[in-house]
């Protein structure tokens, strides 16, 4: 009986054995996911800037004589045509003055017509009349010369322009004065002034177009032209001066406003970019994508470098080559090695 049993259970191991070697294995799974290819672009250099607005031409204007301001004629921000009087000085002594030359004139003009006749006619010594010839011109150029000094007793607009400061006042002495009185600017075309690094002011050439924003304006844009780079740098930060010249119609641009200045270079060289979708980052911080197999079977996770963005990619400076498949979507679900299926 015991022998009986014990063959019974050997047959039952047995039958075991048999149906645990018949065992199907558990299929790998595939993992669903979209890819792109590593492309090659154009790289194209974007530079930025932030710059300020500056007038493009500032005339200082001051009276040619001293003397106690009387009256101004102007206020800041008021439009002047050329020849127009914008402030004068007390001239009551200067006017004097002329007063008393032009009388001194008339007199002397009256004595040489009363014996020019009588010069004509012989009568008179060549002595006296070169002397009243001599009077005559000596008394014009005294009417002239107080004439003058009369006139640099008003400040005129030498030409067209804004009101840009004013610095004097009724009744202040144009002696204490310690910048110019007034000053003219021309804002229908104005100049925004950028500093450039030293690693880039050889990129910029003049001519260049750029694209000026100005924040205060509601981010409006217009568009300038490099006019001006200084060759040498500024002593302290090291940066070159460039000046861009921008038309200002409406006059809405003033000195002072700051703004961005973009300017986009002509592409040079071609760089490798993939969707920047494609690239994560592990726990150590290293950073990767997971590449398509030759076979479109599988992916192996593959560490990369990369450097600027370029739109909705990133630069690829290492461990990927122009034609690549890369896994734009359903990432998180791989690892090294996994099964996919496009």
């Amino acid at each position: 009986m015991r022998n009986a049993i014990l063959c019974l259970m050997l047959l039952a191991w047995m039958a075991g054995c048999k149906n645990s070697s018949t065992v199907e294995p558990v299929a790998e799974p595939e993992i669903k996911v979209k890819t792109a290819l590593v492309q090659s672009v154009k790289d194209q250099d974007n530079l930025s800037y932030s710059g300020t607005v500056e007038a493009s031409q500032v005339i200082p204007l001051s009276f040619r004589t001293t003397g106690t301001v009387e009256r101004i004629y102007v206020e800041v921000g008021d439009a002047v045509r050329k020849g127009q009087l914008l402030a004068t000085l007390d001239d009551s002594d200067l006017q004097n003055i002329y007063n008393t030359m032009l009388a001194k004139y008339v007199q002397a003009e009256d004595a040489y017509n009363r014996l020019k006749q009588v010069y004509d006619e012989g009568s008179l010594p060549e002595i006296k009349w070169v002397e009243m010839k001599s009077n005559l011109e000596q008394a014009t150029s005294a009417l002239d010369l107080s004439k003058n000094n009369l006139e640099k007793c008003k400040l005129v607009a030498p030409t067209d322009g804004i009101v840009g400061r004013r610095n004097i006042e009724p009744g202040q002495s144009s002696i204490t004065l310690t910048g110019a009185p007034i000053e003219l600017v021309k804002l229908e075309t104005v100049l925004v002034k950028i500093s450039v690094p030293e690693n880039e002011i050889n990129k910029i050439q003049q001519g260049q177009k750029a694209i000026v924003s100005v924040s205060a304006l509601g981010g409006k844009t217009y568009d300038g032209s490099v006019t001006n780079i200084s060759p040498v740098a500024e002593l302290m930060s090291r940066t070159y001066t460039v000046k861009l010249t921008v038309q200002n119609a409406g006059r809405d641009l003033k000195p002072g406003m700051v703004c961005d200045v973009g300017m986009n270079l002509e592409p040079t060289t071609s760089v490798l970019v993939v969707p920047y979708r494609a690239v994560s980052k592990d726990s150590d911080g290293k950073t990767y994508v997971f590449a398509v197999t030759p076979d479109n079977q599988r992916v192996r996770k593959q560490y990369i470098s990369v450097g600027q963005y370029h739109g909705s990619g990133i630069e690829i400076l290492d461990g990927l080559t122009e034609g690549q498949a890369v896994v734009v979507e359903g990432s998180n679900k791989l690892s090294d090695n996994s099964k996919i299926t496009l």
